[in-house]
């Protein structure tokens, strides 16, 4: 295990600038995740911190041992890729084993690790078998067996769930937990999926045209989202974002709301100070859908809540919960209510809006306000 420190990270192809000064100090035992959309830089800062790509400029820090300038077979890594790239002609013993032979480790030693390794992800019964007779998440299993054998300081997982289907993506999410829980090592790990970001990371870093628009707790970046583009590319559905005014409404600072043609005002949570100095101006409401729902009776009186009748525009059963789309100020915004109590296209119902949680965005650069 080890920390890792990233400083001022800048990586370019000829004129084509990739990383814009990256910094990240990940702790020991960390399961630190990179998401972002394709392009952003994500794989290249991974490459980077194992060596396949040289930085152009700032320091890559393992274990307080500057290993910028160093080979990645110097860099104590392990990585497991998308493709598995596993050895087809070997069986799954030989992959497992082959980095430990060529390292020249002693037979008792190999056998040893293998078996331990076998056991720990549930593979011991395929040790026999070729890479061709195992389906996507057995061959995944042997990928993260291989890395596990090597007992690498820092583990590298260039979104390894992504060749899997919904099901089996799951399951594995669940495995690399545990796996992780387990031994207790520094994970670096790559996915465009923010569900996996979400539910595997102790922290997330969300990045963007080869920045960090945030790196913080999957809470934190959920619930204090640092601009728009974070706060649109965690959670599933997305956050809704609906421009509004900020006006004086019976001495008290509120947002100007119209449904269905009529208008109404909501609550701005006290702690949202920088709103409330806004009367006059336009902002971006953020509100996420699980706060726009059906009404709850027993929290009816709260000072952050507002009530509005709404027309349902279209519905989406998810089984848990349907989400329900409706129009506020002219802009398609998504709701998420309790099935039974879930109307149909063309009804109108009666939607508990909860502000509680609700964020603020400059109208101009998207920044939280």
């Amino acid at each position: 295990m080890a920390n890792l420190y990233i400083d001022n990270v800048h990586k370019s192809f000829g004129e084509t600038h990739i990383l814009k000064g990256i910094d990240m100090d990940i702790a020991d035992g960390e399961f630190i995740i990179l998401v972002g959309p394709s392009g952003c830089g994500k794989s290249t800062l991974m490459n980077c911190i194992a060596g396949l790509e040289q930085v152009t400029t700032g320091r890559v820090i393992i274990d307080d041992e500057d290993v910028t300038q160093s080979m990645p077979k110097d860099r104590d890594i392990a990585m497991v890729f998308q493709s598995y790239a596993l050895y087809p002609n070997m069986n799954v013993w030989k992959n497992i084993a082959f980095g430990l032979e060529i390292r020249k480790l002693p037979k008792e030693e190999i056998e040893e690790t293998v078996g331990r390794v076998a056991d720990l992800l549930q593979i011991r019964d395929l040790l026999k078998r070729k890479p061709s007779q195992l389906s996507g998440g057995q061959r995944q299993r042997v990928a993260m067996g291989r890395a596990l054998a090597r007992d690498p300081k820092i583990f590298l997982f260039d979104e390894p769930l992504s060749n899997l289907d919904a099901k089996l993506r799951v399951e594995m999410r669940t495995e690399i937990k545990k796996l992780h829980q387990r031994l207790g090592t520094t994970i670096v790990y790559v996915t465009h999926d923010q569900i996996e970001a979400m539910t595997l990371a102790n922290r997330i870093a969300v990045m963007k045209e080869g920045h960090i628009q945030q790196f913080g707790t999957p809470q934190e970046v959920y619930d204090n989202p640092a601009n728009q583009f974070v706060a649109g590319f965690m959670g599933s559905p997305s956050m809704n974002f609906i421009r509004c005014q900020v006006v004086d409404h019976q001495g008290d600072a509120t947002i100007a709301m119209s449904v269905d043609g009529k208008d109404f005002h909501l609550p701005i949570p006290q702690q949202e100070k920088g709103v409330r100095e806004r009367v006059g101006q336009e902002v971006v409401l953020g509100i996420r859908p699980e706060q726009i729902t059906d009404v709850v009776p027993q929290q009816e009186q709260a000072s952050t809540l507002a009530n509005v009748d709404a027309e349902i525009i279209v519905t989406e059963p998810t089984g848990a919960d349907t989400l329900t789309l409706i129009r506020m100020n002219d802009q398609e915004v998504n709701c998420r209510v309790h099935p039974a109590r879930a109307g149909a296209p063309g009804d109108t119902m009666t939607f508990m809006i909860n502000m509680d949680k609700a964020v603020f965005f400059d109208l101009a650069s998207g920044d939280r306000i």
